[in-house]
Formats: C-alpha cells, sequence, structure tokens
C-alpha cells in the first residue's frame, strides 16, 4: 500500500495482492472511509486505488494501515 498526495487530496494505492485478493476489502475501506472517517469525493479506480479530497495526515495514515493491518497478514505499506 501507498500514499501519495494529489492536487487537492490524496490516493491510497494498493499492491496487486490486496486488489487482486482482497477486492471486497478495498470496498469496505472504502466504505469505512467515507462513513467513520468523513473521507470528501472519495473515488475508486477498479480496486487499485482509492482517491479522496483533502489533507492526508500522518494521523489518517496511520489509522488506514491499522485498518488493514488486522485484515491483511504481511501487509506491506509504502
Amino acid at each position: 500500500m501507498n500514499f501519495e498526495i494529489s492536487p487537492g487530496g490524496y490516493e491510497i494505492w494498493f499492491s496487486d495482492r490486496i486488489a487482486e485478493d482482497h477486492p471486497g476489502l478495498v470496498e469496505q475501506c472504502a466504505d469505512w472511509l467515507e462513513d467513520d472517517l468523513g473521507a470528501v469525493n472519495l473515488g475508486q479506480i477498479d480496486h487499485q486505488a482509492l482517491l479522496a479530497d483533502g489533507v492526508l495526515s500522518e494521523q489518517l495514515k496511520k489509522d488506514i494501515v491499522a485498518w488493514w493491518t488486522v485484515r491483511v497478514e504481511e501487509l506491506d505499506q509504502g
């Protein structure tokens, strides 16, 4: 998983393993980001990336990594 800053927001890019083996978790993560963390204008590119408006804080990164860590073994984050 990699995080990138984009104009006006941020992107979360998932590895092929996550995108191909856990597409349902990508969708659940998107729902969690919108419903619990208030992500704005969240979009999805297949199951490879999530895009959102706003600031990607260090705490938000930690929260996202923690969400995935309990769901996917040997999570590699960028």
